[in-house]
């Protein structure tokens, strides 16, 4: 009986604290997506991430010859909402779209 109402405390904080985290990790992607610039370099790109604590898969080349590159920002593990994708070319930023789900 007491791991019963353990288990349900858990699922009320769960029930909770989820839509809060959400909210949190899909309106972090969109600030980043609004801060990134075309012509930023790859550099200040990755900086701009750490800085605004966004996971960023990326930049990695699309192309076989090299010289385009692609980048995707995603709010989370459990979260399957907005994703920031970043293309460029050299080392610059071309576009930074927001997607959402």
């Amino acid at each position: 009986m007491k791991q019963l109402v353990n288990s349900l405390q858990y699922l009320i904080v769960l029930v909770l604290i989820y839509p809060i985290y959400y909210v949190w990790q899909t309106s972090k992607v969109t600030d980043f997506c609004e801060q990134v610039e075309t012509g930023m370099s790859k550099q200040q790109l990755v900086a701009l991430s750490e800085q605004a604590n966004v996971y960023m898969d990326g930049p990695e080349d699309i192309s076989l010859v090299g010289g385009k590159w692609r980048a995707i920002v995603k709010p989370g593990k459990f979260i399957s909402a907005d994703e920031c994708i970043i293309k460029g070319t050299g080392k610059t930023v071309a576009t930074a779209r927001l997607f959402e789900q």
